[in-house]
């Protein structure tokens, strides 16, 4: 009887550790091919290319005795011809974060607050679009954001009957002020059989010229139909104001097939 005691114990010690180690961890990536045909007045910008982009996705969740949920990611982006750059592989993205009933802390390398209310018509297509072209005099798309994965802290609220905010602070360190801070939210209704979401974000990069942008927006989900309108600036003190409005639609076929 005493033996039958102490493995009971044994196994439920066992037991126990195990439970405070197990973390949901999953990796998962994808693989995009793109060629793109641009004709402009930009010799740099003219002509047809080929791109590459393959990341590489690990993150994980535990649940703590207080009720608070921890959960990490590291994206790496392990394609040397990636469009951000090329180049080497590189460490994209790498964050830790803490939610419970008061909302979602964000901390460390991960998109500004800017960058999580964003829209734009690409966003229809491609999964992130390029802001400014090398001349800096365009806009390729309606989000002028100061999006950037650089260390930073940012809150959002909880949802709230579809309405959701957030803040967010990159710091560029002990002796430089050119911090970047950015707002925004968001409002999800139905309507019409459908769904309705209004986006708003603005940003302000400090520094010797301040650099200011907006970014709002709407889509519209219809049945297969998709529908997206935005406006985005952006204004550098003393030296130019950009501004950009852009129109999406995609449609879905079905099968796995959309156009857009």
């Amino acid at each position: 009887m005493r033996k039958l005691l102490l493995t009971s114990s044994a196994l439920v010690a066992a037991a126990s550790i195990s439970s405070y180690a197990v973390a949901d961890v999953s990796v998962t990536g994808e693989f995009e091919w793109t060629y793109t045909q641009q004709a402009a007045d930009l010799t740099a910008k003219d002509g047809d290319s080929f791109h590459t982009d393959n990341e590489i996705v690990i993150s994980f969740s535990n649940k703590t005795d207080s009720g608070l949920t921890i959960g990490g990611k590291v994206e790496l982006d392990v394609d040397t011809d990636n469009p951000a750059g090329g180049g080497a592989p590189l460490n994209d993205e790498s964050v830790l974060t803490i939610s419970g009933g008061f909302g979602t802390f964000r901390l460390g390398q991960e998109d500004p607050i800017d960058e999580t209310f964003g829209i734009d018509e690409q966003d229809l297509i491609d999964e992130e679009g390029s802001g400014l072209v090398t001349s800096a005099s365009l806009g390729n798309t309606s989000n002028l954001g100061l999006a950037g994965d650089s260390n930073k802290i940012a809150y959002l609220t909880p949802m709230m009957g579809g309405f959701q905010a957030g803040y967010s602070i990159a710091d560029s360190g002990d002796n430089e002020t050119t911090d970047t801070n950015a707002i925004g939210a968001s409002y999800t209704m139905p309507i019409g059989g459908g769904s309705m979401v209004v986006k708003y974000n603005q940003a302000t990069k400090d520094g010797g010229t301040d650099t200011d942008t907006t970014n709002m927006g709407v889509q519209l989900n219809m049945g297969a139909m998709t529908l997206i309108a935005s406006n985005g600036t952006k204004e550098i003190a003393s030296d130019e104001d950009i501004e950009g409005n852009g129109f999406g639609i995609k449609y879905d076929m079905g099968g796995g097939m959309t156009i857009a």
